[in-house]
Order: structure tokens, then C-alpha cells, then sequence
């Protein structure tokens, strides 16, 4: 290990006070998607404080994009999301949200406290570095697409960016330990929207309307057993839906019901059929049953395929800075989806996602993302995080 590494870790461990303070101000006072407001003016404020004053507010609406200049002709990025979720935390931590309804349960909050902490350890070795860092502090990851709309704003050009890489945490993993996927890492991911169309009448007379809830359950129905028993077993694929809407009364057959879902998959062939399914045949299942379908489905978020050269490099890095012990390669890749796979799709930029262990069963940190009581160890996670990214910068402007 050499000092330069050597100190990177130490420095990371040094500023976990700060780290923590971050974070937690952070994740008391969480924001919805592109509404990242007075997060944006916390992370502007804190790279000031480091010292970093080449930077761009606004972009991509509510992102922030800072540059570490160092010495060469190379820049490569590291990335933060920033947004939280609209949920309401039971945690019971006494640095629980402070906001009705609002939640860091996706773990951005540690995020971009690992970036600033990274974006603080590259300012003080600035004159080491062989090349520049752009700190790409994005808005918008739960569903709005933060990261498209930074590419289009240009968060990729004036430096060109020629890799990227991100941290996502990771509660199947232990606190502070490094994942590595080869390969794919997140899905593709699409919306769906469900109106079924019924007849209102008394409940106690069923037989003069068209229950809308009924219709709704065997639509849902239909679609699970077409996913089960009509698609390849093989193949990954997940169809849940997440809300649903309809009805006036107790005693009144509902006459319309609104369902929002999300599917996931990976291979095209049972991708096109779900959504052949949802969006053709459904409607002739409901049809049957009296009542009439609008389905509506939009395409989401891009597979993100690790390229092997920035992972290589970032793995690297989390091995010299926390431990060969530390890193674990993963055997499958998430059902979930990420807004990151837009860097290598539109962007066109070699990108790599390294997943950050937050699981530590003694202390009750087993929750996963998307969890009422989501939290994790501050200390053990976040000075990883930090070191990590920052080393994954050096080694990518280094190759």
C-alpha cells in the first residue's frame, strides 16, 4: 500500500465526524426528486468550505457539478444522487427526517456525504492528482431521470468526462464492505398505468353494474400468472404495482380503479412479451368481465452494464484502501433500476457502479432500501465510501 493510499484512508477515517454531521443533517431534512432545492445549497456550501470553488448550480435543474483540477489533460467524474423518497420514516433515530412524509430511504443521503468527503480528500491532494475530478452531485434518481437531464445540460462536457464511476449502498453487505458486479448491475425498467372501467351500482345488488375492484384484482391476477407460467423461467423479471385508487364508498360498486406499477426485467424477448401482454391482451381479459381497460406503459430507466475497465480500476482502489478482505464479488445483479445507466447509454461514458455494504445485524441495520426503517451505520459506512471514491478517481486518471 503505498503513503499516497495509505493516507487517503486515514484522512477518510479522520473526517468521519464530519462525514456523519453531513450525512445526518442531510437525512433530517430530505427533498423529492428535482426539488433538491436546499440540498443543492448544502453540498455548494460544503465544497466551499473545502475550498473548491469551480462549480455550476442548477444544472440539470437542481444538480450541482464542481471540478478538482489537478495536473494533465484526463477528467474523469464521480457521482452522488441527491433525492429522497416520499415516505414516512420509523426509523426512531434521533436523527430521523424532520419533513411529513419525506424519507432518505435509498441511502442518497450517504451518498453524497461519501462525495463530499472524496471531493475533500482529492481538493488537499490536488496538486498530486494527474488529472482533474468532476463532482457530479445529481438531482432526481427516483423516477425523474436527474442523470439524463445533467447529460444534456452538458455535466459530461468543458472538461469531456472519459469514465465515471458512483457507490450505491447495500444492505445485503456487510457495513463498509465493497460489491463488485461483473457485468449487469440494475434492470430495465418500465411504468405502467392501469384504468379499469366499470359500472357503478348498490352493493347489495352487484348484478346491475360492472365491479371496477373486481376487474382490478383479476387484471392483476392475469398478469402475475402470465408472468409465472407464460414467460421463460430462466429469465429475470419482476412485475409489482405499488398503488391503487378507486371506489367512493363502502356500500357502491367502484365504476373506475387507477393501479400503478413498475416492471423490471432484463432479457428483450420476455420484456416485449409483458408488455404485449399488458398493453394488448389485458384488455381483452377485462372485456370479458364487462368492464374496459386503458393501460398506459412507459419505457423507464436503461440496464447499467459495469464496464470492466472502470470497475477493474475501482475495484482496485477499494481493495488498496480498505482491505482485499473488504471486497466481494457479487453473483447476481439487481432487480432494481438506476437512473446511472444513462451515463454509458446517452452519455456514451465508460461507467461503473460499486455497491457499499450497510448490513450490521448486531446494531439492527438489516433494514433494505426502500424501508420505513432503512438506516445504517455512519461511521463504518460513510469514511468507506469516501475513501473509496476518492482512490477510484486517482487509479481511473492513473490507467
Amino acid at each position: 500500500m503505498s503513503n499516497g493510499e495509505h493516507w487517503m484512508r486515514v484522512r477518510a477515517r479522520e473526517m468521519t465526524p464530519r462525514l456523519v454531521e453531513w450525512r445526518r443533517h442531510l437525512h433530517m431534512n430530505p427533498e423529492p426528486s428535482m426539488q433538491e432545492h436546499d440540498t443543492a445549497r448544502f453540498v455548494a456550501e460544503r465544497l466551499r468550505e473545502i475550498g473548491i470553488e469551480d462549480m455550476r448550480e442548477g444544472v440539470g435543474e437542481t444538480g450541482v457539478v464542481a471540478n478538482v483540477w489537478g495536473h494533465g489533460d484526463r477528467t474523469v467524474a464521480l457521482r452522488a444522487d441527491m433525492d429522497a423518497l416520499e415516505m414516512t420514516e420509523e426509523t426512531g433515530a434521533e436523527y430521523a427526517s424532520r419533513r411529513d412524509g419525506m424519507m432518505h430511504a435509498c441511502g442518497h443521503d450517504g451518498h453524497t456525504a461519501c462525495l463530499l468527503g472524496a471531493a475533500a480528500i482529492l481538493h488537499e491532494m490536488r496538486d498530486g492528482l494527474p488529472g482533474n475530478v468532476k463532482l457530479v452531485f445529481q438531482p432526481g434518481e427516483e423516477g425523474a431521470g436527474g442523470a439524463l437531464r445533467m447529460i444534456d445540460d452538458g455535466v459530461l462536457r468543458d472538461p469531456e468526462v472519459s469514465a465515471i464511476a458512483a457507490l450505491h449502498v447495500f444492505p445485503e453487505l456487510a457495513s463498509g464492505a465493497i460489491g463488485l458486479n461483473r457485468g449487469f448491475v440494475t434492470a430495465q425498467s418500465e411504468s405502467v398505468d392501469l384504468v379499469l372501467h366499470g359500472e357503478a351500482a348498490h352493493a347489495a345488488r352487484p348484478h346491475q353494474g360492472v365491479d371496477a375492484i373486481a376487474l382490478a384484482a383479476a387484471a392483476l391476477t392475469a398478469i402475475q400468472q402470465f408472468v409465472a407460467r407464460t414467460t421463460d423461467p430462466i429469465h429475470r423479471k419482476v412485475v409489482t404495482f405499488g398503488t391503487i385508487k378507486g371506489g367512493t364508498r363502502r356500500n357502491v360498486l367502484a365504476d373506475r380503479v387507477e393501479v400503478s406499477g413498475t416492471i423490471r426485467t432484463y432479457e428483450t424477448e420476455t420484456r416485449e412479451a409483458i408488455i404485449d401482454f399488458i398493453g394488448n391482451r389485458l384488455g381483452q381479459i377485462v372485456a370479458g368481465l364487462g368492464g374496459r381497460l386503458e393501460a398506459s406503459l412507459s419505457e423507464g430507466y436503461p440496464p447499467l452494464c459495469n464496464d470492466e475497465w472502470v470497475l477493474g480500476c475501482a475495484a482496485d482502489a477499494a481493495r488498496e484502501v480498505l482491505g482485499e478482505e473488504a471486497v466481494v464479488e457479487l453473483d447476481y445483479p439487481s432487480m432494481g433500476a438506476e437512473d446511472f445507466a444513462y451515463f454509458p447509454q446517452a452519455g456514451e461514458v465508460p461507467a461503473a457502479m460499486l455497491r457499499l455494504g450497510t448490513r450490521n445485524e448486531e446494531r439492527g441495520f438489516v433494514w433494505p432500501v426502500h424501508s420505513t426503517r432503512f438506516d445504517f451505520d455512519d461511521e463504518a459506512v460513510l469514511p468507506a465510501g469516501a475513501a473509496v471514491l476518492a482512490n477510484a478517481a486517482l487509479k481511473l486518471l492513473e490507467s
